[in-house]
């Protein structure tokens, strides 16, 4: 394996039992770079925040696959949430979050015809996944009046997250010379 061509590819394909030194640490990174776009936040209307960390994942499922995303979404965004003082939300966090960039990054490379488009479905799904997941969370571990309020929040994570991670991924593929 040489050169930044082949980490992309690789990344995919790499088996969480036999990490090498150069994929653990690009896993790092990603999810280090969530926690900092999650970390750039506006507290909600109730035990919520806005933030960037949806352009993170997004941009690293669709480019560098459903593990990567899965873990840097997951890992990243979990840990935000206990050092902003969130804990409550860290393990919902994770498994949503994790799921979000899995998924994405599942649906994002399944066809390679209409990348574009396949790109838009993958966040849209991911992005509802997401939705769905904080909905049901906020209505067992607050109250149902607090869902509505909450919804708008995810959805502008989804969508601006998109709207910034489709360039962003499309740069980076071409970067890595896809």
């Amino acid at each position: 394996m040489e050169g930044r061509e082949n980490i992309q590819e690789h990344l995919k394909k790499v088996k969480l039992s036999n990490l090498d030194t150069r994929s653990l640490s690009f896993l790092a990174l990603f999810i280090a770079f969530t926690a900092v776009a999650t970390y750039l936040h506006i507290p909600g209307p109730s035990s919520s925040y806005f933030n960037l960390g949806e352009v993170a994942i997004y941009t690293i499922a669709l480019t560098f696959g459903a593990k990567a995303g899965g873990i840097a979404g997951g890992v990243g965004s979990a840990l935000m949430d206990i050092i902003l003082g969130y804990s409550i939300w860290a393990p919902f966090t994770f498994v949503i979050k994790g799921l979000e960039g899995l998924v994405v990054g599942k649906i994002a490379s399944q066809e390679q015809e209409k990348k574009f488009d396949r790109k838009i479905f993958a966040i849209i799904v991911g992005g509802n996944l997401m939705i769905l997941g904080y909905a049901l969370a906020k209505g067992f571990l607050l109250s149902w009046a607090v869902v509505l309020p909450e919804i708008g929040i995810d959805f502008a994570q989804m969508l601006i997250g998109g709207v910034l991670a489709i360039p962003l991924s499309h740069h980076l593929d071409n970067y890595f010379g896809k």
